[in-house]
């Protein structure tokens, strides 16, 4: 090798050159494309996952409900969803002299420590607390809470005339519209009809809208669409709608439209699947 070998300048070989800002902003507008294209496909399968698992964790509640009546003969009274982290009653039901008391009522949601699960459980995959609506009773024969309310063993199941003589004082309706008359088209689960609902558990969705937080904190502003009519029925720190004709709830399919957004998942087991459920009714000899 000679000294002017040594010397002459080396030259990058072809390709090695850095991107030329056209090429970058070329590159970055494909890349906004792209992102425009999939990413809606990415968050509604996450979110259709999240409906999953929230539909599962409100079936595995629905079995833990079932062994409570099992063991006390009754529902539990709702825990107070307002509670922060190291309050005494937090996820307990809250009753007094055998009734639920009224906070518990406004502010129902699931009482896991009373139904013996983790409060995880209790939360929706949006990590907002299931809220739990329940007959709240007018007196020891009509209420579902007081002790050995959800008692059937003298109820025969086979009877319609019994069960709708007990129902008329028990249980919630449940409809797909806000306006809901009682035998109207409307009306999905009806107590005339024989299959009242024995409570609601309610996840509010993605947008959160009238749960609580796992902090006890009232969650009143939407964190997606605005909630519409629909879903103010289902929200929590209302008076339970137990006064008839408004003594029902809202289960209907999931809508994007921004005047009746709706994505509340709602679990709504009949009293009579309750009952049989936990063995309250008849048996074979």
């Amino acid at each position: 090798m000679t000294t002017s070998d040594m010397h002459h300048p080396t030259h990058s070989a072809p390709g090695a050159r850095g991107f030329t800002l056209v090429e970058m902003a070329l590159v970055l507008l494909i890349v906004g494309l792209l992102a425009a294209v999939f990413l809606p496909a990415t968050n509604t399968l996450l979110d259709n996952n999240r409906r999953k698992e929230t539909r599962a964790k409100l079936e595995a509640l629905e079995q833990a409900m079932v062994r409570f009546v099992m063991v006390n003969r009754r529902l539990p009274c709702p825990a107070d969803g307002d509670l922060p982290p190291g309050n005494a009653n937090q996820g307990l039901e809250l009753a007094a002299g055998g009734a639920c008391t009224a906070l518990a009522l406004t502010n129902g949601v699931v009482p896991w420590r009373s139904l013996g699960v983790a409060q995880g459980d209790a939360l929706d995959a949006w990590n907002t607390m299931i809220s739990y609506r329940v007959w709240g009773g007018a007196g020891v024969a009509g209420s579902l809470t007081l002790p050995d309310g959800m008692n059937m063993q003298a109820l025969d199941p086979t009877n319609a005339g019994a069960v709708n003589t007990w129902l008329a004082t028990r249980g919630l309706r449940v409809c797909n519209a806000v306006a809901c008359a009682p035998a109207s088209a409307a009306e999905l689960a009806s107590k005339a009809n024989g299959n009242g609902v024995a409570y609601v558990l309610v996840s509010h969705g993605a947008n959160r809208f009238g749960g609580f937080s796992a902090d006890g904190n009232y969650l009143g502003t939407s964190s997606g669409p605005a909630p519409g009519p629909l879903e103010n029925i289902n929200r929590n720190t209302l008076a339970l709608r137990a006064t008839s004709p408004n003594d029902f709830y809202i289960d209907t399919d999931f809508t994007e439209n921004p005047a009746a957004y709706y994505d509340d998942i709602v679990l709504r087991p009949t009293i009579m699947t309750v009952a049989l459920a936990a063995g309250l009714g008849p048996r074979r000899p």
